[in-house]
């Protein structure tokens, strides 16, 4: 490997929710590939631990907990500075992470544009954001001299401790036993459980439940049973889609954590619903993902080498750069029709049910 000027102690900082977390883990692989004895640390915040702790690639992991102040952000700045990186990636682009970088003492790589931040950087690329964010970030450390990046390496790392499997083993034993089960496209069997996201804390990625709901009713004539996937304190929505769509749906199944939930996904047949950090889940384990989108750029946040994960968004004049594939003429997720979706799931569905 080329290790250009010399590297020892590297900084990526990625702060937000599980999906932002997830999408740096090729970049902190491939980092690793390049310089293989150097120390990759990870600034997060506090959530990132569950999902980088057993990660083989990253050293250590810093906190910053959002929200906090500008006593928390020095006591962050202290800590950093007192790692004394060679480098600082900020896959971020707030504000508040280009100042630690500029602040750090090390050479510096961040994303550039027309914000007064790209004057935090020594070296910057300029994203796009109908680009997929895992090969943008990648992208953004392929401008530092030695780093080799490989464009094509993209899967999602979220390693899973055994304490983690063996209760995800123990959840679908005891609760999707009573499903049947499917070969699926690498030869492997997976619960005929299709897995439901209804909700989201943020109200403008929520599609109607009353809409989701009749998807779930379709997909247990076909047999499935539904999986209703939540977080904490969402335990009222799920129950409220469950009981609308009857019989098939799971009510009451106890609280996972990512790692959890992560095998658990691993174990169903398909994934529809909202964008969002389960779908990240679902998706880094191969299962066939209907994802929908409002707002967001729906391609930011698929894979673009996987046929299997699939979008359905808003029309493209709702987001500064439009689609490169076609998008429902709605205004607002509200607008996305039942058949539109269902449309598109059966088309998932003969492929899940081939064995595709």
């Amino acid at each position: 490997m080329s290790t250009g000027t010399p590297t020892s102690r590297v900084l990526v900082i990625q702060l937000r929710q599980l999906g932002d977390i997830l999408m740096i883990t090729p970049l902190l692989r491939q980092l690793r590939k390049t310089w293989p004895q150097a120390e990759i640390d990870v600034l997060c915040e506090p959530i990132g631990r569950q999902l980088l702790e057993h990660n083989r690639h990253v050293s250590q992991l810093l906190h910053l907990k959002r929200g906090e102040g500008a006593g928390a952000l020095l006591a962050c700045l202290r800590a950093v500075r007192a790692r004394r990186y060679d480098l600082v990636i900020d896959a971020q682009g707030l504000p508040k992470t280009g100042l630690l970088a500029r602040l750090s003492g090390a050479r510096t790589c961040g994303f550039g544009g027309k914000s007064w931040r790209r004057l935090c950087y020594g070296r910057r690329y300029t994203r796009r954001n109908a680009d997929y964010s895992a090969l943008d970030k990648l992208r953004l450390a392929a401008c530092l001299p030695g780093f080799e990046a490989d464009p094509l390496d993209l899967d999602i790392d979220f390693p899973v401790g055994e304490a983690d499997r063996r209760t995800a083993s123990a959840f679908c034993a005891r609760h999707f036993a009573e499903a049947e089960s499917l070969p699926d496209r690498k030869g492997r069997r997976r619960w005929k459980v299709a897995a439901l996201f209804g909700v989201s804390r943020q109200a403008y990625k929520v599609w109607p439940p009353e809409k989701l709901a009749e998807i779930g009713r379709r997909l247990a004539e076909r047999g499935y049973r539904l999986f209703l996937v939540h977080g904490p304190g969402e335990e009222q929505a799920a129950g409220e889609l469950a009981s609308a769509i009857g019989p098939a749906a799971w009510r009451d199944l106890p609280m996972l954590n990512f790692a959890q939930l992560k095998e658990v996904l691993g174990s169903c047949a398909l994934f529809v619903g909202n964008d969002g950090g389960p779908k990240h889940l679902a998706a880094s384990v191969g299962v066939p993902c209907l994802a929908l989108f409002g707002r967001v750029h729906p391609q930011a946040w698929t894979d673009p080498r996987d046929p299997f994960q699939q979008w359905i968004a808003t029309a493209s004049h709702m987001r500064s750069l439009p689609t490169d594939g076609p998008c429902e003429e709605a205004e607002s997720l509200a607008g996305i029709s039942v058949e539109a979706v269902w449309k598109q799931t059966l088309l998932l569905l003969q492929q899940v049910e081939q064995g595709g």
